[in-house]
């Protein structure tokens, strides 16, 4: 399913065929057990602890209402054995040993994070205790489905519960991981037949720094957007509130970054733009565009063309050099 096909589903409410409720299902429940980790987070009065009985709950949760194979129980270790392409899972009858030496390895890993007297040693330990989690649960591969979804599951509680990463980032990996689909089997199976496991932690830590730097920019084209709005209404304060105003305000708004808009397209940026200019002269059009000029909140290209000064805003934006990641705007000169 698409992002757009998601947020049509939990925010217009929209059902699926009944053909596809099955997917419907799936994410859901990995909302909602996303949902329950954040209110873990919250709620915590202490470090995280991973245990099997923890895992098994989530895995419950992300199994639950779906139609499952016979060999298939929520929430219970599978009882026969797996192959996955070429790669076998461990044998049933050692699963719960080894799901309980995992949570036992991964919860030492944590305590020495939460021992550390330095927040980049503290993130380097928990990073490396979420991912080793991820990759050893595929390994040992303890249920008959859903084993991708835990995994991910539990490499997001991990980083949640550690207090360094924002809520929002701490699943950023399970897209990354979506987006390259084949080199996440490549390095699951190097991992496995080669023991690169540090393979797998580098593709790891590849991805998380970009999709991180990916957030970012989002956030900050966002800001950018906010700060040109308000930017906008200030230069307007001065002036008086008169449907002239609210056209010119108009006209500015709709212009989207880095474009440059001849007459006519200024004159149609949106239904209620060319309400505004139909069947007036083009004598108003120029004193409205010599006004936002004024204001410096366009600028005329030597083409004779109309852009956006949404640039202005850049000089706000924090910079490499003071420890931010800076999204590469299409920049203008300011003269």
């Amino acid at each position: 399913m698409s992002e757009d096909e998601v947020d049509d589903i939990f925010v217009n409410d929209r059902r699926l065929p009944e053909s596809q409720q099955y997917l419907e299902q799936e994410v859901r429940n990995v909302l909602d057990s996303l949902g329950r980790v954040r209110q873990e987070v919250y709620a915590a009065d202490g470090a995280f602890r991973l245990t099997p009985e923890w895992v098994n709950e989530k895995h419950s949760q992300l199994l639950s209402s779906l139609d499952v194979a016979d060999y298939v129980t929520p929430g219970e270790y599978r009882t026969v054995s797996v192959v996955v392409g070429t790669y076998r899972g461990a044998p049933a009858e050692d699963v719960p040993f080894l799901m309980q030496k995992l949570c036992d390895w991964i919860n030492e890993i944590m305590d020495s994070a939460a021992r550390t007297s330095t927040k980049d040693e503290a993130f380097f330990l928990t990073f490396f205790a979420a991912t080793l989690a991820h990759l050893y649960l595929a390994w040992i591969h303890p249920y008959g489905d859903g084993n991708g979804r835990t995994a991910r599951l539990i490499e997001c509680a991990i980083l949640a519960h550690s207090g360094l990463v924002p809520w929002i980032s701490t699943n950023v990996l399970s897209d990354y991981y979506n987006r390259t689909r084949t080199r996440y089997y490549e390095k699951l199976d190097a991992a496995s037949k080669q023991r690169d496991v540090a393979g797998f932690i580098a593709y790891s830590a590849l991805g998380f720094r970009d999709q991180l730097r990916e957030q970012v920019q989002t956030v900050q084209v966002q800001q950018r957007g906010v700060a040109w709005i308000n930017y906008v209404h200030e230069r307007f304060q001065h002036e008086p509130a008169t449907d002239i105003a609210r056209r010119r305000r108009a006209v500015v708004l709709a212009m989207l970054p880095g474009v440059e808009y001849s007459r006519k397209e200024v004159r149609y940026l949106t239904p209620d733009i060319s309400s505004f200019y139909d069947g007036t002269s083009d004598r108003l059009f120029r004193r409205d565009m010599g006004k936002l000029i004024e204001l410096e909140l366009i600028k005329e290209r030597p083409s004779g063309k109309y852009e956006s000064c949404i640039w202005r805003m850049d000089a706000f934006m924090p910079q490499p050099e003071y420890g931010a990641y800076a999204p590469v705007f299409e920049r203008r000169d300011v003269s």
